[in-house]
């Protein structure tokens, strides 16, 4: 025999078995949960690639608490369905002890039940109206949805056929307009060809004027030049007269000013060989005075050239001295100065030194900080992204839960409509047994007033009949014929197929 695996105890069983107890199953539908959600997982379950260990923790933990909660839940809907079938039980039992103590009085208990089930029917009838006022809620949303989506479908096509029907239009104006353009148009090249025609008219005419215009002026131009050409030639003969006339001026001119050239010529000659011989004999007395002032000049350049010599032997052997004196104060000049060069290159050797090591302690403090700052960036960053993923991580949780709510209530939600729709084929079931209940009685209903009204005639006739051949045996006999007819009525009625129609407009 299968061992049944409950929500009590599936986690102690053994391996990972699968829930197989109806009410537990029950109970996770009831509550929209798959029974696969309450097995447990190891924690490995929730190791995922970049996911520390910290936030696999927190999953885990989340899962376990989930999985308790919905645990709890499943229990109590098992719990409550274990209290309904007890109670329905309970109240079938009392039903049946009922119907045993009733047996004597079939038809009395008959409409008890019915009065009973006309109540539960009439609660029932309105929970039902209930949950079926919730689903016919959930179709007229539907059904208003798609009326809503029929009548935009409807209005799209009543703009589509607004919108082919303006084309429609457009095109017919643009072809009329352009059958307008077009006779507009032909009637323009016709316009503008007569207007052509005329301009072509208006054009030979104006060429006719125009040469016969130009022959008159070519012919009065050749009078003018003629005109023009005979008075240039009489000026032209004036012109050459006046200037014959003036070159004979000017060559009388010319030669009464080469002749007074000439004579001024010969008198600047005369005065130039006057000057010449002047300018000798100046000459000549300066030469004459020149050579005395050179000899002078010689004899004091000679003695003015002893007096620098000794002079400058003189100067010469101070000069030694001073350069002497000037040598020894030169070299402790050059050793004071190499003593202070000296000096100087070991305080820059010694500043360089300082310098360098100044700059590599520089450079080191300042590599040290970007270090510093590296590390404090770098958890700076991991801590964002650790942030970043412990937000992402609770977004994900917020997600799933949701999307887990919506998925649980989406299977409740089925569950709900499959046990309405249980629940109404159920329902309609009973009112179906009612209702044959309710036929059965009417049946008898009709088949006793039908024997009534039959043993009414018949008592009536067979009083008659008593009353002409005064026989009261046929009282007996007819009675005798009622107990063989109530039997044979009890077959025919369990037939249920001869019923006389007048019997049935007198209930």
């Amino acid at each position: 025999m299968e061992t049944l695996i409950s929500v009590l105890n599936f986690e102690n069983a053994e391996g990972s078995p699968e829930i197989n107890s109806p009410r537990t199953l029950e109970a996770c539908l009831r509550a929209g949960y798959d029974p696969s959600e309450l097995l447990p997982k190891p924690k490995k379950a929730f190791k995922t690639k970049g996911l520390p260990d910290d936030l696999v923790d927190v999953k885990y933990e989340t899962f376990e608490r989930k999985r308790k909660d919905k645990i709890a839940t499943v229990t109590a809907e098992r719990e409550a369905i274990i209290s309904y079938q007890e109670r329905t039980q309970k109240y079938g039992n009392q039903e049946q002890e009922n119907g045993h103590t009733a047996a004597n009085d079939k038809e009395d208990n008959v409409g008890h039940m019915l009065e009973l089930e006309q109540k539960r029917m009439e609660a029932v009838r309105r929970r039902q109206e209930k949950e079926l006022a919730k689903i016919v809620a959930r179709e007229q949303a539907m059904a208003a949805l798609q009326s809503k989506i029929k009548r935009a479908e409807d209005e799209e096509h009543r703009k589509k056929k607004e919108h082919e029907r303006k084309i429609a239009e457009q095109k017919a104006q643009a072809e009329k307009k352009r059958a307008q353009r077009a006779q507009e148009r032909a009637r323009k090249e016709q316009e503008e060809n007569e207007r052509r025609r005329e301009l072509a008219r208006r054009e030979a005419e104006f060429d006719r004027k125009k040469k016969k215009a130009e022959e008159e002026a070519a012919r009065q131009l050749l009078l003018e030049a003629r005109e023009r050409e005979a008075e240039r030639e009489r000026k032209m003969e004036e012109h050459r007269q006046k200037t014959e006339a003036l070159l004979q001026a000017q060559i009388q001119l010319a030669e009464e000013n080469r002749i007074k050239m000439q004579e001024r010529e010969e008198r600047v000659n005369a005065q130039l060989e006057q000057k010449k011989l002047k300018k000798r004999e100046e000459i000549m007395n300066k030469r004459e005075l020149a050579s005395k002032r050179i000899t002078e000049a010689l004899e004091k350049h000679h003695q003015l050239h002893e007096q620098k010599k000794a002079a400058f032997h003189q100067h010469q052997q101070e000069a030694m001295k001073r350069a002497k004196e000037q040598e020894i104060a030169e070299r402790e000049k050059l050793k004071k100065q190499a003593d202070e060069r000296e000096r100087k290159n070991r305080l820059r050797t010694q500043r360089l030194v300082d310098a360098y090591r100044m700059r590599n302690e520089h450079r080191a403090e300042i590599v040290a900080r970007r270090q510093e700052k590296d590390k404090v960036f770098s958890k700076m960053q991991e801590q964002r992204e650790a942030e970043y993923r412990t937000r992402k991580f609770y977004n994900d949780l917020k997600k799933s839960d949701k999307q887990e709510n919506v998925e649980r209530v989406a299977r409740m939600n089925e569950f709900h409509r499959l046990q309405t729709l249980q629940a109404i084929h159920e329902a309609d079931m009973r009112y179906e047994k009612i209702q044959s209940q309710k036929n059965e009685l009417m049946r008898r209903h009709r088949e006793e007033a039908k024997q009534s009204l039959t043993r009414k005639h018949a008592i009536a006739n067979a009083m008659d009949l008593m009353r002409v051949t005064n026989d009261y045996t046929l009282l007996d006999q007819l009675f005798t014929d009622k107990k063989s007819r109530r039997k044979k009525s009890k077959t025919r009625g369990e037939d249920g197929d001869n019923e006389d129609p007048r019997l049935s407009q007198t209930i």
